[in-house]
């Protein structure tokens, strides 16, 4: 009797270790989700980076711990002051869209920290202060009435100038820039910008109505010059059997009965096509 007791008991001790065995083993799983990789470090130095191609892993060893670090695309925003080439003063915001490049992921961590939180205080810090030295640079090349119309190049240039930046120092993978509308602190400056901008705008308007009233008056000349000169007809007679020519030897193959080719006043040439052609 006194037997079975202790049987009984050490069994119940060793499905209890069991359990706790398996909930251990089980905690200690670990999977990589799309968008993430994990890093494995074995006492503080990395050991592996997982990817979601690897599958599970398990962290159930002395020493080993598995840190997350994001590589889907972020986008940090940061206000900007800067200054025209004639030191009118004003604010835009500048946002930059990029990725950690899961090649760059070991030197990333070891530079910014295994705390994701951590890491991004520290990562956003220099983020910031390269977006402002840039926009600083971009924005001084422009006088304050030339800004606006110049924002697609100030964005060019500020992308240009971070891509290099960006991959040496914070080890991202830049996606692109965007900047936000330009706020002048003495706003009579942004009424005139934007003034200049709308004169500038009608302007190319207006030589574009211009222009196309040229090309108009031009094509009525050439077509009265021609029809009423015989020999510029002649021409346009010669040019229209080229074009014929040129159709029967592509094959005119979905064309049913006669091809009419009409010149002059109500006379023309009739060109059959042969069926099955």
């Amino acid at each position: 009797m006194s037997n079975s007791k202790y049987m009984l008991a050490g069994l119940a001790l060793l499905g209890l270790l069991l359990l706790v065995g398996t909930g251990v083993a089980y905690a200690n799983l670990n999977y990589t989700q799309e968008g993430t990789v994990k890093v494995v470090t074995y006492f503080g130095r990395i050991e592996r980076v997982y990817t979601p191609n690897d599958g599970w892993f398990t962290t159930f060893a002395p020493g080993r711990e598995a840190y997350e670090v994001n590589v889907k695309s972020f986008t940090e925003t940061a206000p900007v002051r800067v200054t025209s080439r004639d030191n009118a003063a004003l604010q835009v915001e500048i946002s930059v869209t990029a990725f950690t490049g899961p090649q760059n992921v070991e030197d990333y961590v070891r530079k910014y920290g295994f705390d994701e939180a951590q890491r991004h205080t520290r990562r956003n810090q220099i983020l910031h202060g390269l977006i402002q030295t840039e926009a600083r640079n971009a924005f001084s090349e422009y006088g304050a009435y030339e800004i606006y119309a110049n924002q697609e190049n100030i964005q060019k240039r500020i992308l240009e100038a971070l891509k290099p930046q960006l991959a040496n120092q914070l080890l991202l993978v830049t996606e692109s820039v965007q900047i936000g509308n330009p706020d002048f602190l003495d706003d009579r400056i942004e009424a005139a910008a934007s003034g200049v901008v709308a004169n500038e705008k009608q302007k190319q308007a207006e030589e574009a109505r211009l222009e196309a009233a040229k090309i108009a008056a031009q094509t009525k000349q050439i077509e009265a010059l021609t029809y009423a000169n015989p020999a510029l007809l002649d021409i346009k007679k010669l040019e229209l059997q080229l074009e014929i020519e040129r159709a029967r030897a592509d094959g005119i193959r979905n064309h049913q009965g006669p091809l009419t080719i009409m010149y002059g006043a109500g006379s023309g040439v009739q060109v059959q096509v042969p069926a099955g052609r």
